[in-house]
């Protein structure tokens, strides 16, 4: 009674005139599952791009030790915090600050792997990504209870926070590390002050749940200059600075990834060898990174470049196969490599750097463009100077009058994600306005000449408008 499958048996049609009858015998066994080349080979990894991976953006390997390399005294602390208030069951706020690039997310998240998460929930948070300060109770009442944040009709609240940690045990404790900060910062700095207020040691013997704060911000002042009441109220914050990383400590970092390419290491002839990069130009990549900015990530961006380079040029060569060579005899990146690169990431032109971005980065500088050159005709944005969420303001209201539907509008945080790259890239200046630094605050203007920017879009028509439009 069943039907034979009608595919086959078309199949079988079609080879009945085939003149290779051999091939018909081979539709009834199974195809190989690899092709005939060697699977060993196809799967080999060359030293140079595991070398690579280890200086990757985003890379977080394996690590035996609680602290970051370079980073023992700020690790120490932050675990000993940890440690204190879970052990004793107390409620308690740390406040991390320090330049970008300087280890204070990666050091809280290795302290985080280490914990003992039995009795403890641990909830990630970055603030940049709340469309309202407020809304940060609501992320932290369903991270909490394990729920998701469309089972309900209405958001959550600082009450409704409150009442949770005050009625139910969910856990012993529960730590929250909030990133980026700033993001939640309003004019009367409610928000801070009821977070850090429900982390307040005072709170221990009311809340069931006990809450351990951690706030990571690259302001180095924000308790003093936004929260006064913090203070007025007994209010006062744990404290951890992270200072930029020494030309040395960069290099124990670097030194450390290259060497753990090397798996037995016991039988190492020299145990002073380092693989893949030239100690000098080891040397060179750090006291660059550290004399500009002191930002880890660009002496990583410097080494996988560098890396990069050299392996491009072997590819070129036909006389060396990149999968024989091992991290002993692998040609290693020297300083001339090293200098080109720096002389390219820290001395490049503005062309270079517009030529960098991407299309919506390029869209909100043309937009500043634009904004900026209207100073000298009426305008309601006609002033002399200009903070970021005025511009972004402008920015909404010229995207839907210049181009429309032809390319998506960015969301606030999305927004402050794209200026806070385009001054990473030197491409725009953004100036403190007295004692207030919240990134929406600061004053904006462009770093690249008229000219260089009209170069850089080329005939893009979206761009040219937003660059060009007038109304």
């Amino acid at each position: 009674m069943l039907t034979p499958p009608s595919t086959p048996s078309k199949v079988r049609v079609m080879e009945m005139d085939n003149q290779k009858p051999v091939k018909k015998v081979n539709l009834l066994s199974t195809p190989p599952a690899t092709p005939t080349k060697s699977p060993a080979r196809l799967n080999k990894t060359n030293v140079y791009s595991k070398a690579k991976a280890l200086f990757q953006r985003g890379y977080n390997g394996d690590s035996d030790n609680s602290t970051l390399i370079g980073r023992v005294n700020e690790g120490s602390e932050l675990n000993k915090f940890l440690s204190d208030n879970i052990t004793n069951n107390t409620c308690n706020s740390l406040y991390i600050s320090g330049p970008p690039g300087t280890g204070k997310t990666a050091q809280v998240n290795l302290s985080f792997a280490k914990l003992d998460q039995k009795n403890t929930k641990v909830l990630k948070i970055n603030c940049m990504t709340m469309t309202k300060p407020e809304h940060i109770f609501h992320e932290i009442y369903c991270g909490i209870t394990n729920t998701h944040s469309a089972d309900y009709h209405k958001r959550k609240t600082f009450d409704d926070l409150s009442h949770l940690l005050t009625d139910k045990q969910s856990y012993k404790s529960v730590v929250i590390l909030l990133d980026e900060m700033d993001y939640l910062i309003t004019k009367d700095q409610q928000i801070l002050f009821q977070l850090f207020n429900c982390a307040s040691t005072r709170k221990s013997h009311l809340f069931k749940t006990k809450l351990i704060l951690i706030g990571i911000s690259n302001a180095l002042d924000l308790t003093d200059k936004f929260l006064p009441r913090l203070k007025s109220n007994g209010l006062n914050p744990q404290s951890l600075v992270f200072l930029p990383y020494t030309s040395d400590q960069i290099k124990q970092v670097i030194i450390s990834k290259l060497k753990s390419l090397i798996e037995d290491k016991e039988n190492m002839a020299d145990s002073s060898f380092i693989p893949i990069i030239h100690p000098v130009a080891i040397q060179l990549c750090c006291k660059k990174a550290a004399s500009v900015t002191g930002d880890l990530r660009k002496s990583f961006d410097i080494c996988y470049k560098g890396i990069e380079m050299v392996e491009n040029s072997i590819k070129t060569k036909n006389d060396v196969n990149l999968n024989e060579l091992t991290f002993y005899n692998a040609p290693k990146v020297t300083i001339s490599n090293i200098a080109s690169i720096c002389t390219s990431s820290f001395g490049a032109g503005s062309m270079t750097k517009l030529n960098n971005l991407n299309l919506f980065q390029k869209a909100v500088l043309s937009t500043l463009m634009n904004l900026q050159a209207r100073q000298v005709s009426p305008s309601p944005f006609n002033r002399k100077d200009f903070n970021v969420n005025s511009f972004y303001d402008f920015y909404l209201k010229h995207m839907e009058k210049a181009v429309g539907n032809l390319l998506g509008i960015c969301k606030k945080g999305e927004f402050l994600e794209i200026i806070s790259t385009l001054e990473a890239n030197s491409v725009i200046v953004l100036s403190n306005t007295g004692s207030n630094i919240e990134l929406g605050n600061r004053i904006i203007k462009s770093n690249v000449p008229w000219d260089d920017i009209e170069k850089s879009i080329g005939e893009i028509g979206v761009l040219k408008k937003l660059l060009h439009y007038k109304y």
